[in-house]
């Protein structure tokens, strides 16, 4: 039961950030001797400020607030929202909760509170005990890589778990999923049941130090020409809804370009392009490399080699991809095209001590069928061994 009895009784909300909208519906039921009156009130919020959202009753009425839902409708926006108690002198938060793009809010006439996601499925009660967590071990015998501060992808070498293999899809790829079996061999995230799982700790030890990336694969292509000097086109299918915001746009995606069969190049690659439509949904946009180690694709790529693009200027994500051109023949070798989102990263200094990270609460988002595979910046071309565990936290 949540009562406004006086004239200067409010219940508002703070919303901690701008977002498109933030949608508030609340009911109540005045009560004024023998009379009772229903009420009700909706409340559109678009910036960072406090807003009553359900009115002061009349002189000798009591409003008996029967429901609040307060809905985050922006598409890439998480806000902190808290509802508040005022008498008009003492202000009292009730309660406060993140919430996601598309994630709501819920107050029911039984004074409980509720977090629903997205999808509509409700959260775990809040509290450190109700959090559903698991380690997940990560072990990997990764082989020479290419030269110094290139990148290298250790999905195609043996460990724990197993190689993740491409697969044969052609050119115009398909979207992972990272609980069936044509991603097995990625790290192994199991759905959420109800609420959403979040990346909350990386741990990681290896016998050289590198930079250490885990990632997310939405797409991936076979079937590219490497000899091919012209544009070859690619209609990509539709992302799965697991960009920044839990959506199909490529919020936050880049591209990368993977080799699971060695290349001999005669020389460094600068000149290769993709054409591709960004999350914003516009098309003939260019992605391109620069002349600089670690954005350039070395001479003669080996198996797990992997090169990241830069997207054009202003563009944060990727929708889709229309094409891929080396004006330059690749000679030998086995390419993929990815689309990919960066989960987080992780240094390792001392060889074989771990290194830990712990990510600033609530974590980092991974939506169910995540596909996350782990390369590294390399500091030598030393084969490697890696072994560690991501933790994630279901809330």
């Amino acid at each position: 039961m949540l009562l406004l009895s006086t004239t200067s009784d409010l219940v508002q909300l703070v919303t901690s950030a701008a977002a498109t909208t933030i949608e508030v519906h609340t009911s109540y039921m005045d009560v004024n001797g023998t009379t009772i009156m229903p009420g009700r009130k909706n409340t559109l919020i678009t910036t960072a400020t406090t807003t009553t959202i359900v009115p002061a009753p009349a002189a000798s009425t009591v409003r008996n607030v029967k429901a609040i839902y307060c809905t985050n409708n922006s598409a890439g926006t998480s806000v902190t929202v808290s509802v508040l108690h005022t008498d008009g002198t003492n202000v009292v938060e009730l309660m406060a909760f993140i919430l996601l793009p598309g994630e709501n809010l819920g107050y029911r006439e039984d004074g409980s509170w509720v977090h629903r996601d997205r999808a509509g499925a409700e959260y775990p009660p809040a509290g450190l005990g109700q959090y559903n967590g698991r380690s997940v071990p990560f072990m990997k015998s990764g082989t020479a890589s290419d030269a110094t501060g290139y990148w290298y992808c250790t999905a195609k070498d043996a460990g724990y778990p197993g190689a993740w293999v491409p697969g044969t899809p052609g050119v115009n790829g398909r979207v992972t999923d990272g609980t069936v079996t044509a991603d097995f061999g990625c790290i192994p995230i199991a759905n959420a049941a109800t609420g959403g799982n979040f990346l909350t700790e990386l741990l990681i030890a290896t016998s050289v130090a590198h930079a250490n990336v885990f990632f997310d694969v939405l797409w991936v292509n076979s079937g590219l020409v490497v000899t091919t000097t012209t544009a070859q086109a690619i209609t990509t299918p539709t992302l799965p809804a697991r960009d920044v915001n839990g959506g199909t746009a490529g919020e936050g995606c880049g591209i990368a370009l993977y080799f699971s069969a060695a290349s001999t190049m005669a020389a460094v690659a600068t000149n290769w392009t993709v054409s591709y439509t960004n999350s914003a949904g516009v098309a003939g946009r260019t992605a391109t490399l620069t002349a600089v180690v670690g954005s350039q694709a070395p001479a003669t790529p080996v198996v797990g080699t992997i090169v990241f693009f830069n997207l054009a200027a202003g563009d944060t994500g990727v929708q889709s991809i229309q094409s891929w051109t080396s004006p330059t023949s690749l000679l030998t070798g086995t390419i993929h095209l990815m689309i990919t989102r960066d989960l987080a990263m992780i240094g390792t200094t001392i060889v074989n001590i771990p290194a830990a990270r712990a990510l600033a609460p609530p974590g980092v988002r991974l939506y169910n069928g995540t596909c996350m595979l782990h390369c590294v910046m390399s500091s030598a071309t030393t084969a490697t061994f890696f072994n560690g565990e991501v933790t994630v936290m279901e809330r």
